[in-house]
């Protein structure tokens, strides 16, 4: 993991992170959110890969589908960046 680029950074970060994700495990994120300086959120995206694609099968299961899980990313960044207007 690269994080020195994370840690120097002090503008607002949002990171919207798959949770099947194997470029970047969550567990590394998570441990590594605490020692950010700068302003951050995490939005999780349940099942999502690391282009944020969730599989047909789990979609289906879970009645949703992938346009509806990219208009909840949009709205999420949508909301940090409207909480951070000011930075």
């Amino acid at each position: 993991m690269r994080d020195e680029v994370l840690l120097g950074l002090r503008t607002p970060i949002l990171f919207v992170q798959g949770t099947r994700d194997a470029l970047c495990p969550l567990d590394r994120l998570e441990a590594l959110l605490p020692k950010l300086s700068a302003p951050h959120a995490l939005h999780r995206i349940e099942d999502g890969d690391h282009s944020l694609r969730i599989g047909a099968g789990r979609l289906k299961a879970r009645g949703e589908t992938q346009d509806a899980v990219d208009d909840g990313i949009v709205n999420a960044m949508r909301e940090f960046l409207d909480s951070h207007a000011h930075a």
